[in-house]
């Protein structure tokens, strides 16, 4: 479980330390709302995107 948050946090991480310095105080602020951003497009990916892509294969 450890490992998955890990991963999850990584990528975030490292596009906010394109755009805030890592000494900054808002950097892990940033790099949670990118992480957030990242979990509702996967949310919204498994829920929309997924059955219509699904649907087009049993065709």
């Amino acid at each position: 479980m450890v490992l998955l948050a890990r991963l999850l946090l990584f990528v975030p991480s490292v596009i906010a330390g394109w755009f805030v310095s890592r000494e900054d105080v808002s950097y892990w602020i940033i790099a949670f709302a990118i992480a957030l951003v990242f979990i509702v497009l996967t949310i919204a990916f498994e829920l929309y995107a997924l059955p219509l892509l699904r649907a087009r294969l049993k065709r």
